[in-house]
């Protein structure tokens, strides 16, 4: 559903957007904006209502698009070019680009860096340049984790525990970095645990590469967008919110927890809700209970 919001911030870019692309048609613009074609002329309709106190027509947006379903901005009014940032939203966006470039992934850090640059030079203070973000996380922790995902290799790690502050040596194989709740998560095959497990990256005391991965371990490449499965977790097992990417956190008036976990593997997904032992019990999707539920049967037949 389209909030009122979500369609303003969108109004207020529309205009600019179509000045320098004159004469495109309602359904490039539509998909330009993520939205339908109807819902673009809906916009269209609006904006040419809006305009300056008055509201003489003068004073209004003047866009023809009717004739041939081509549109072209008469008159912008004020709305000619995007609106500028605010100070404390540049802040946002800084605090956020300085986390991310500091967490392991594939993004462009020197895009990142330029960004922030120019961000920093259009605040009116050098307050930018003196702000200091720290993620938890070293950055010989995450050129470690970046080329053993790069390099398809191995990573020794030495891991301290959220629960039981039980420090541990780690052969990982690595499968993927994902950030949920703030945090950022490092997904591989344990060769302690024989399973899947995540780790918190800021948890990470250090880590080392290690040997090239066997090509017969069979790990599935991850899936390319995260999903999200509802699930219902014991009070007893309240520990597991601080080791596992869960988010939309709520407690249940029965003392259970409602709430979501991020994962992209679903073996890994199956691993983590049979090692906790009935404390966790995935509600939906129905494909991601089926998971479960054939895993189960499947250990029970081999103990049967």
């Amino acid at each position: 559903m389209t909030t009122s919001s979500t369609r303003l911030s969108r109004l207020m870019t529309m205009v600019p957007w179509l000045i320098n692309h004159d004469g495109v048609s309602i359904d490039v613009a539509a998909d330009h904006f993520g939205i339908s074609a109807e819902q673009c002329e809906k916009d269209l309709w609006l904006l040419v209502v809006c305009g300056l106190p008055g509201h003489m027509p003068d004073q209004l947006v003047d866009i023809q698009f009717w004739d041939d379903g081509r549109i072209h901005v008469v008159d912008p009014q004020t709305l000619d070019r995007p609106l500028r940032l605010s100070g404390d939203e540049v802040m946002a966006l800084l605090v956020a680009l300085r986390l991310l470039i500091q967490v392991p992934g594939s993004h462009d850090r020197k895009t990142l860096v330029a960004l922030i640059e120019r961000l920093e030079g259009s605040l009116e203070t050098n307050t930018a340049s003196t702000m200091v973000i720290d993620s938890g996380v070293s950055d010989a922790t995450t050129h470690m984790i970046e080329a053993a995902l790069r390099e398809n290799r191995k990573l020794s790690i030495i891991y301290a525990a959220g629960t039981d502050d039980l420090v541990t040596d780690r052969i990982v194989l690595p499968h993927s970095v994902v950030t949920s709740g703030g945090h950022t998560y490092l997904e591989g095959f344990c060769e302690r645990a024989q399973a899947i497990r995540t780790f918190r990256v800021d948890r990470i005391i250090t880590a080392l590469l290690g040997e090239p991965m066997p090509t017969s371990m069979g790990m599935q490449t991850p899936i390319s967008q995260e999903t999200r499965a509802a699930v219902t977790l014991a009070s007893t097992a309240r520990w597991a919110l601080d080791t596992y990417p869960f988010a939309n956190i709520q407690d249940g008036p029965d003392g259970t927890i409602e709430a979501e976990l991020a994962f992209r593997d679903p073996h890994w997904l199956v691993q983590v809700v049979l090692s906790m032992g009935g404390s966790l019990t995935v509600q939906s999707p129905r494909e991601a209970r089926k998971w479960v539920a054939d895993a189960a049967a499947a250990a029970y037949t081999s103990y049967s």
